[in-house]
């Protein structure tokens, strides 16, 4: 068990929950709940919030926790006001390096706000697909934001927040040839061979009442052939995840656009260490209160907006828990 000593300074910890933060309401012997949470009291960014966080805080100071109750990130972080978050260079529009050399993306200006929302000064480093879960378990990044879909094998490994982003199953074909999947009745679709993009355009042009599904299914090695595929004219569109599609479509401003081909999501959220609960809260409200204050939402339209080239209509909202 930690001693007092080990406790995070209480000073530091209160002006962390704090600072930053919506004024909260003068409170007195008569205050009611619905006074702290307004008059629709649906889990908006209130006193009341901040006014548990920090009483939770407090009264963990004045008592003996385990280790697992208070994990070693969430002390490095309180203690050193700083949050190294672990951002894409390589992937649009997430995170990437412009000619210029300027770092910008989604995920960029995303791990800014929480970091804004969390009152802590922000290191970002730069992580891909293949390092950012070696660089969050060796303790060289508190978190990652690299387009990861929260699956069942990850969370083995890694604990998530709340999702941030809705990925979905797309049909990525030149701009103004097709409007629905329907339309694609007859006409040859690209997908990754073995993979569930196959099976899933075959069901939709059977759906669309196509006699020939399973052959007007070309199946390509990798993406970057599928991609080639369809700027080449030897297929009508390409079906894989959106966030996929978007960042191939990138690469000819203009040309392509796309179809929805499912409603089904694959969420995407932070990826954290494992049993820091406290270290997760904070991160989950960030990014609650970013949904809650239209933060979040700004910077989403900035990216995915109708009129941006990246467009990704958003289908789902993220979840922003009671009080």
């Amino acid at each position: 068990m930690k001693g007092h000593d080990d406790a995070p300074d209480l000073a530091h910890l209160i002006d962390f929950m704090f600072s930053g933060h919506r004024k909260a309401r003068t409170m007195n012997s008569s205050t009611t709940f619905s006074d702290l949470t307004g008059e629709n009291g649906t889990g908006k960014t209130t006193a009341v919030r901040y006014g548990l966080v920090a009483a939770v805080a407090i009264a963990a100071l004045l008592i003996p926790w385990s280790a697992g109750e208070c994990g070693p990130v969430f002390d490095r972080v309180t203690k050193s006001g700083t949050v190294r978050l672990g951002v894409p260079y390589n992937r649009i529009p997430q995170g990437f390096l412009k000619p210029s050399g300027e770092w910008v993306g989604f995920e960029m200006d995303l791990a800014s706000e929480i970091a804004k929302h969390l009152n802590l000064k922000l290191e970002t480093v730069k992580v891909n697909d293949q390092t950012w879960g070696t660089m969050l378990t060796r303790g060289r990044i508190d978190a990652a934001l690299c387009r990861i879909k929260h699956t069942r094998s990850l969370e083995n490994t890694f604990d998530f927040s709340v999702p941030y982003f809705f990925d979905s199953l797309n049909i990525l074909v030149l701009k103004g040839s097709f409007k629905a999947t329907e339309d694609l009745k007859g006409s040859k679709i690209a997908a990754v061979q073995g993979s569930p993009s196959e099976k899933t355009a075959m069901r939709l042009l059977k759906a669309a009442g196509d006699q020939m599904a399973e052959k007007n299914v070309v199946s390509f090695p990798d993406r970057p052939t599928c991609f080639m595929a369809l700027g080449q004219g030897k297929v009508s569109g390409w079906l894989d995840s959106g966030m996929t599609l978007i960042e191939y479509s990138s690469r000819s401003p203009g040309r392509f656009e796309l179809v929805s081909a499912s409603d089904a999501v694959e969420e995407v959220a932070v990826a954290l260490p494992q049993d820091d609960s406290a270290w997760r809260d904070l991160v989950n409200f960030a990014i609650q209160d970013m949904a809650a204050d239209g933060s979040f939402k700004k910077i989403y339209d900035q990216w995915f907006g109708s009129d941006t080239p990246y467009a990704f209509p958003a289908k789902r909202s993220i979840d922003v828990w009671p009080q």
